[in-house]
């Protein structure tokens, strides 16, 4: 049985000031380090074997801090970094006016963007790949990624809709989320649990 656990990065200034980030960095915050801090406690209690982290620098910051704790390999991937929002990063969220843009919910773009369609294909490669490469493993393995990714990632997991999974879910910053891979489960895998963050201060 494959265990995948996934988890976002520590909050940045950026987040709490609602400014849109994409693919640029952010600056992890005391909350978010305070986050990075709960989030190990809590991984101690579980066999990591290995961790997959996006690239972007938040959460290679908050990946950096946990395998440095726990003392695990890491690979880098630019597959499951955030929904790149082009020339809208470093604007307030609250002031990107998307209803503008052309196209509807699921296939508008920033200028220099991507769409959530294709963010749900990179959802998809990436969770193809690992599970080419260890379906057949007993690993536990720890995945860093971002809210509107795993939003997107997890949602489609579970059949719904790019809107739906938007909008009806809930990633919280060093949450986890836990998929089982399982031959005897069909479709072949499971949610065991979702956003958990009773351990977070």
């Amino acid at each position: 049985m494959l265990r995948l656990i996934f988890t976002r990065h520590g909050q940045t200034k950026e987040n709490a000031d609602g400014i849109v980030q994409g693919h640029h960095h952010g600056n992890i915050n005391a909350r978010g380090l305070g986050q990075i801090n709960s989030l190990i406690e809590r991984l101690r209690k579980e066999k990591i074997d290995k961790v997959i982290s996006s690239d972007v620098a938040r959460c290679k910051v908050t990946t950096q801090k946990i395998v440095e704790e726990l003392k695990l390999p890491v690979e880098y991937t630019s597959l499951i970094r955030e929904k790149e929002d082009g020339e809208f990063v470093g604007k307030k969220s609250l002031e990107v006016k998307w209803e503008d843009l052309d196209g509807n919910f699921e296939n508008r773009k920033a200028p220099n963007g991507e769409n959530l369609i294709e963010v749900r294909e990179r959802g998809r490669q990436f969770f193809n790949q690992v599970l080419d490469k260890y379906s057949k493993s007993d690993k536990t393995i720890l995945i860093v990624s971002h809210g509107a990714f795993l939003k997107v990632l997890i949602g489609d997991l579970l059949g719904m809709s790019l809107y739906d999974s938007i909008f009806k879910l809930f990633i919280e910053h060093c949450s986890m989320t836990e998929i089982e891979i399982n031959e005897k489960i069909k479709p072949g895998y499971r949610i065991n649990f979702l956003n958990e963050n009773n351990y977070l201060n």
